[in-house]
């Protein structure tokens, strides 16, 4: 048992129904974008496509944040023991492939990128799923890659068209329909085969990738990217900071979070502030610079692989964590 965890009915959780509230964004994006379309003549429409991904308060509030607040854990020395291979060789060997996909063909090392944080996003949700109960069955499965394949298909053309072929755009719409409609019958089966504690999040997954395609093909697309992004952010805050939270409460392990003792800020406070902070200089150090945006990149793969390790069922981050 790792240094710290004494008893597990100390750590605090976080509630369930907090990874729930979160997405009460979707019924008030559709709300709006229905008054929107029927009474008021899509007047916010041209304003609402994919260039609204570049404004500064969505920039400023959106993704880079919590990535950021994910690599908070690791300014502890028995969690570096602990993922040393995993931070000093297979991390470094990710980076080096990502620099030399950017390097030999920069649009498709965006593709790449734009790829690996639908998977990470995708993972975070379904993750989650079986967290409350889910069953880690061929549905769920099913559920998690018939996803993934339709939101990549659909992100990547909508952030770097260049990447397909002309021969095989005019086939991207169809096959995205029918995949949306046999990802509906997916979402039931998978609503009907779940226990009652876990049916309801389905739904509401399901529901966040189905708006999602309802707001790309009226043409709210920001909303879109905005919901998934939304949902995804806030649920990775509600993980980093019960995480640090249990983990530094008796002792401060983490060198980062002892530098803030004297201020004796909450880590619920101290977790946002510093990673927003982070993320406002990273952003106006990105701003228009192609070097500067592969820097993000950087970042974003180093967060992609370190979640997909740090969370999984017997890892020591998962000690620090309870959801109730």
């Amino acid at each position: 048992m790792p240094h710290g965890v004494s008893d597990q009915n100390q750590i605090k959780a976080i509630p369930k129904e907090l990874l729930l509230y979160v997405y009460l964004i979707l019924p008030v994006l559709v709300v709006f974008v229905l008054v929107d379309m029927f009474y008021l003549e899509s007047r916010f429409l041209p304003y609402l496509g994919v260039e609204a991904l570049l404004l500064p308060l969505f920039i400023l509030l959106f993704n880079l944040p919590h990535i950021m607040a994910s690599f908070f854990s690791f300014f502890d020395g028995e969690y570096i023991q602990y993922y040393k291979k995993h931070l000093f060789l297979y991390l470094p060997l990710v980076l080096i492939a990502t620099g030399l996909l950017l390097y030999v063909n920069y649009e498709l090392g965006l593709a790449f990128f734009l790829i690996n944080d639908v998977w990470h996003g995708i993972k975070q949700k379904t993750g989650i799923a079986l967290i409350l109960g889910a069953r880690p069955d061929l549905l769920h499965k099913l559920w998690t890659y018939l996803s993934f394949f339709l939101i990549s298909v659909v992100y990547v053309y909508i952030l770097a068209p260049n990447t397909f072929p002309d021969q095989v755009v005019s086939y991207i719409s169809p096959v995205v329909l029918v995949g949306a409609g046999l990802f509906f019958c997916v979402m039931l089966a998978k609503i009907w085969c779940s226990t009652k504690d876990v049916r309801l999040y389905v739904f509401l997954v399901s529901l966040l990738f189905l708006t999602g395609y309802f707001f790309i093909i009226n043409g709210y697309i920001f909303f879109s990217i905005l919901a998934f992004r939304f949902v995804h952010d806030i649920s990775a805050f509600a993980f980093y900071i019960n995480h640090d939270q249990n983990r530094n409460t008796e002792d401060a392990h983490n060198w980062l979070y002892r530098i803030f003792t004297k201020i004796s800020l909450p880590v619920i406070i101290l977790v946002p502030s510093l990673a927003f902070l982070l993320a406002y200089v990273m952003r106006t150090f990105s701003d228009g610079m192609q070097l500067g945006y592969s820097v993000i990149i950087f970042f974003g793969m180093c967060h992609f692989y370190l979640e997909s390790i740090m969370w999984k069922r017997d890892s020591i981050h998962r000690k620090y964590v309870k959801v109730v």
